[in-house]
C-alpha cells in the first residue's frame, strides 16, 4: 500500500468504487437502499442510473488528479 496518498486522493477512491458499484448494480436490474433524511429508502434501477448517470464521470487520472490507489 502506498503512503504517500493524500486523504483526498483515498476519499475520491472510495467514492469513485461505491458509484461504480451502484451502477453496475442498477445496471444488473437491482434495486438499491440508501439512506435519505434518515431514512432507509430503496431506488429503482432506474432512480440509481438518474442519480449517478449512465455513463462513468470522466477519469480524474487523465488530468492527473487522482492517484491509483491500487499501487
Amino acid at each position: 500500500m502506498r503512503r504517500n496518498v493524500s486523504l483526498e486522493a483515498r476519499a475520491r477512491a472510495i467514492q469513485r468504487g461505491v458509484r461504480e458499484a451502484l451502477r453496475e448494480s442498477a445496471l444488473l436490474g437491482h434495486p438499491v437502499c440508501v439512506s435519505k433524511d434518515g431514512q432507509i429508502v430503496w431506488l429503482s434501477p432506474e432512480q440509481v442510473l438518474e442519480k449517478f448517470g449512465r455513463a462513468e464521470p470522466p477519469d480524474e487520472s487523465a488530468n492527473g488528479a487522482a492517484e491509483d490507489p491500487h499501487d
